[in-house]
C-alpha cells in the first residue's frame, strides 16, 4: 500500500548541506571528523536514555501522590458529610433542648401552682381549726385531707418529673456537643492532610516537568548532533562521489566520450531559499489549519503531510515533489537548533535510516510547526518533538 506522506525509499542522490558544499568548501570532513560527530550522538542518547529513566521514576511518584491524593480527598470528603451530619444532630439536641427547657418551665410553673393550692385549701392551718371549721363536718375534712395528700403526691411526681427534663436536656446538649467537637477536629485534621498531599502532588508535578523540559533538551540536543552525523556523512559521500564524477569525467574526455551526467544534485552548486521565501511559506501553511488530512491529498481543501509542504512552498516559488523521501533530497539540510522559519521537518522509523522517512511539517518558530498529521486528523500546529525526534531539516532549494 502507497503511503502518501512517504514511500520509504532509499535515497539515490547525495545531499549536501550549506556548510559543506562543494562550492563553499572544497575540503569534505575527513572519517575523523564524522567518528567524533558519533561519538558525541552516542553520548547525548546515553544521556538522553538517562534522563528519561528519571522522568520515568518522577512520573511513578507523581502516579503515586494522584493515588494518595485521591484516598485522602475521599476521606475528606466522607469527614466533611460526617461533620455536617453532626451539626445537624447538634442543632436537633439544642432544638430538643429547647423543648425540654420549656417542659422544665413548665413542671416549674406547676409546683408553684399546687403550693398556692395547697396554701388555700388550708394547709396553712391547724388540723382542728380546719375540721371543725369545715362547712361539711369532719367528712369534709377528710375528704380534704385526702385531696391534699393527693395533690403531694402529684407534686412530688411533678418535682421528679422536672428534674428528669433537666437530666435528659443536659444529657442531649453534651451527647450533641461531644459528637460536633470530635468531627470538627476530624474536618480539621482530613483538611491539613488534603492541603498537605495537595502540595506534595504540585510539587512533584514541577519535578516531572522540570525533568521533561530536560528530556526534551537532550532529545533536541541528540537530533542537532545526529543531524551533524548526517551532514558531515553526506558531505562526504558528495564530495567523493563529485571527485569520482570528475575523475570519470577526466577519463572520457581523455577517450574522446562525451560527459556523462554528474550525480551531484543541481542545488549543490546553489543555495536554500530565503527567509522572506521561507516566511511566505510558513505564513501560507498557517491559512490551511483545520483543513482534513487525505491520503495523496494537495489541496485546497484536504492534504497530506507532503502535499501540504509541496503547497507551502508553491506560494514561495519552490517546486517540491509530492513525497517526502524526494522532499528530503530537495535542499540542503540544516541542523535542529538553525531552523528558520519554512524550513521542513522529517522524521522517520528509524532515524539512522533515511530510507524510513515517513512524515514531514514546515517549521513556523519557536520550537513549532504546522502538519498534516495522519487519517481522521486536520491540519495543526504541532511541537517538532510532537511525533518524535525529527531525523533532519531542509531548506528547500531555491
Amino acid at each position: 500500500m502507497i503511503i502518501a506522506c512517504g514511500l520509504l525509499a532509499a535515497l539515490s542522490l547525495p545531499v549536501i548541506p550549506s556548510r559543506w558544499r562543494l562550492d563553499a568548501n572544497p575540503n569534505p570532513p575527513s572519517q575523523g571528523q564524522i567518528s567524533a560527530a558519533e561519538n558525541q550522538a552516542r553520548q547525548r542518547q546515553a544521556a538522553l536514555g538517562a534522563q528519561q529513566g528519571h522522568l520515568s521514576a518522577a512520573a511513578a511518584a507523581l502516579a503515586q501522590l494522584q493515588v494518595q491524593a485521591e484516598v485522602l480527598t475521599e476521606r475528606y470528603d466522607k469527614v466533611q458529610v460526617d461533620e455536617q451530619r453532626a451539626a445537624a444532630a447538634y442543632r436537633v439536641a439544642q432544638t430538643r433542648l429547647k423543648y425540654a427547657q420549656q417542659a422544665n418551665d413548665a413542671s416549674q410553673r406547676r409546683l408553684a401552682d399546687l403550693a398556692a393550692e395547697e396554701f388555700e385549701s388550708g394547709g396553712g392551718f391547724d388540723s382542728m381549726t380546719s375540721m371543725l371549721g369545715d362547712a361539711n363536718g369532719p367528712q369534709g375534712y377528710l375528704n380534704e385531707v385526702g385531696i391534699g395528700q393527693v395533690l403531694a403526691q402529684y407534686g412530688t411526681d411533678t418535682l421528679a418529673e422536672s428534674q428528669a427534663d433537666d437530666v435528659v436536656a443536659k444529657v442531649f446538649r453534651n451527647q450533641a456537643h461531644d459528637l460536633l467537637a470530635a468531627e470538627q477536629a476530624d474536618l480539621r485534621a482530613a483538611r491539613d492532610l488534603k492541603l498537605a498531599i495537595q502540595a506534595a502532588v504540585a510539587r512533584q508535578l514541577a519535578f516531572v516537568q522540570a525533568d521533561k523540559d530536560k528530556r526534551n533538551k537532550l532529545a533536541h540536543d541528540l537530533a542537532t548532533a545526529r543531524a551533524h552525523v548526517a551532514a558531515l556523512q553526506a558531505a562526504r559521500r558528495a564530495a567523493l562521489a563529485a571527485e569520482a564524477a570528475a575523475a570519470a569525467a577526466r577519463a572520457a574526455a581523455a577517450a574522446g566520450a562525451p560527459e556523462g551526467p554528474s550525480q551531484v544534485p543541481s542545488w549543490a552548486w546553489g543555495s536554500g531559499a530565503s527567509a522572506s521565501q521561507g516566511n511566505i511559506a510558513a505564513n501560507w501553511a498557517l491559512t490551511q489549519l483545520g483543513k482534513p488530512y487525505l491520503w495523496g491529498g494537495a489541496g485546497p481543501d484536504a492534504y497530506d503531510c507532503s502535499g501540504l509542504t509541496m503547497m507551502a512552498w508553491a506560494q514561495a516559488g519552490v517546486q517540491l515533489l509530492h513525497y517526502t523521501g524526494y522532499q528530503w533530497e530537495e535542499g540542503p539540510h540544516v541542523p535542529l537548533d538553525d531552523l528558520q522559519r519554512g524550513d521542513l521537518l522529517f522524521y522517520a522509523t528509524d532515524n539512522s535510516d533515511p530510507a524510513t522517512i515517513h512524515h514531514v511539517g514546515i517549521y513556523i518558530g519557536d520550537g513549532m510547526m504546522v502538519d498534516a498529521p495522519y487519517t481522521g486528523a486536520f491540519v495543526r500546529i504541532d511541537s517538532i518533538y510532537q511525533p518524535g525526534i525529527p531525523i533532519g531539516a531542509v531548506d528547500p532549494a531555491a
